[in-house]
């Protein structure tokens, strides 16, 4: 697993917990659920971006292999003899 996949399950599980909180806090007062549920909006809003962030990154590293690849099969001369002809 990568690390940004993980740290977005770890926000995940934050934002799961502080609204079960805010649920909670629920039964008190509906005023008392508004902080747990902006801190669920701000880790669901963290883990979307560590994952678009790590997707991009993972993207880019797959671009750069393949042009490496690419350049590496240009530059490797033929090991195959010519014919004279």
């Amino acid at each position: 697993m990568r690390p940004a996949r993980r740290t977005a399950r770890a926000c995940q599980a934050g934002a799961f917990l502080s609204a079960a909180s805010a649920g909670y806090s629920l039964t008190w007062h509906p005023w008392l659920a508004v902080p747990g549920l902006v801190g669920a909006g701000f880790l669901l809003w963290a883990a979307a971006s560590t994952q678009g962030a790590g997707d991009r990154r993972a993207d880019l590293h797959e671009r750069l292999h393949d042009a490496a690849a690419s350049d590496a099969a240009l530059l490797t001369p033929d090991q195959q003899p010519r014919s004279p002809a």
